[in-house]
């Protein structure tokens, strides 16, 4: 069931579905605008959606892109998979938002520019908030309530391996993120720090409180597009289809996958400013109190911090950015599934 509907039948032939100004029927793809509000100068303010109706019934799955502006691999994916897919062959729908937060994307930002608000922190928004609760409210409303699924497309950063991630104990989730068919999971535990970070109002967390399986692929490095992350995306989403029924075939999966259990906060941090050289890679496995490297004054060229894993882990990513102020996070690491 979706995030609004009540289960009742209804023949799907005959359904309209609808988001902003897009319409659609079975066996149709049709592109419109979910419309916000409007800027200074008048201008409209909105979001683009798809809708890609299949012929057969099935369920509903929403998935959206670059909710943080500079993250654009995912439109990239969403082209290629929506450009391929034909709807006589799916069963069930897609509301796909390519673009969640538009003056970020056009600033190349990760936030929205108007508030300077991180977009995947305030779902399912607010009437009469502020710019991010107004257009994250009237997205929830016109597309993400329909949604049996979502998949939310997301980059982490150069020098982060490919991974999904969802919320620890949710098994329909977890089957989601393992069909997406990367080689890292990544599992979400509640936590005080979770908490302190609003991540309540992330879009994956606010539709799994509601029984919505939920999933965030994270898919290479913002403001760039990377062939093999798009590829991966595009075989992921495509294996999600299947794993739904929604789409025929098997699945593309890796040989294998290993579980991290940790977030995006469990980050190795620095209290001294440099230039940091890491002497661990991505997807290395790290023994607690192993050396991951250091960071040098350029006053003097002499160390000033040595960074240690602070428990024996996987390397989910090593900074790109080597300028190291009090607080930056220089490594990223999670605990192995045992």
């Amino acid at each position: 069931m979706s995030l609004e509907t009540d289960g009742t039948a209804v023949d799907w032939p005959g359904r309209v579905w609808k988001a902003g100004t897009a319409q659609a029927q079975a066996g149709q793809k049709v592109s419109g605008l979910i419309d916000y509000g409007s800027s200074a100068d008048g201008s409209t303010l909105a979001s683009p959606v798809c809708l890609l109706i299949g012929r057969q019934a099935g369920p509903c799955l929403y998935v959206q892109a670059a909710v943080h502006g500079n993250e654009i691999n995912g439109i990239e994916v969403l082209r290629r998979v929506l450009e391929e897919l034909d709807p006589v062959a799916l069963s069930g729908a897609i509301i796909a938002v390519p673009v969640v937060n538009p003056s970020g994307f056009v600033n190349d930002a990760r936030r929205n520019q108007f508030d300077r608000e991180d977009m995947n922190r305030v779902w399912p928004g607010k009437e009469g908030g502020q710019a991010s609760q107004q257009s994250t409210l009237a997205l929830y409303r016109e597309a993400v309530s329909q949604a049996d699924y979502i998949v939310d497309l997301h980059t982490a950063g150069a020098g982060t391996l490919l991974h999904v991630v969802y919320g620890q104990g949710d098994p329909a989730s977890r089957a989601l993120a393992e069909a997406f068919g990367v080689g890292v999971l990544l599992e979400e535990p509640v936590s005080e720090d979770w908490k302190q970070a609003r991540f309540a109002g992330k879009l994956r967390n606010l539709a799994a409180s509601k029984g919505v399986p939920s999933i965030t692929p994270e898919l290479g490095a913002t403001s760039t597009f990377e062939e093999p992350s798009i590829l991966a995306g595009v075989r992921g989403l495509l294996n999600v289809l299947k794993h739904l029924k929604m789409l025929e075939g098997e699945l593309e999966l890796p040989a294998r996958q290993v579980t991290l259990i940790g977030s995006h906060l469990d980050q190795v941090r620095a209290r001294q400013g440099g230039l940091f050289v890491a002497q661990v890679r991505p997807g290395e496995m790290v023994a607690e109190g192993q050396v991951l490297g250091f960071t040098y004054s350029v006053r003097d060229f002499q160390p000033v911090e040595i960074f240690h894993a602070p428990y024996a882990a996987m390397i989910l990513s090593v900074t790109a950015r080597p300028i190291t102020n009090t607080g930056s996070g220089v490594v990223s690491l999670g605990l192995i599934e045992r």
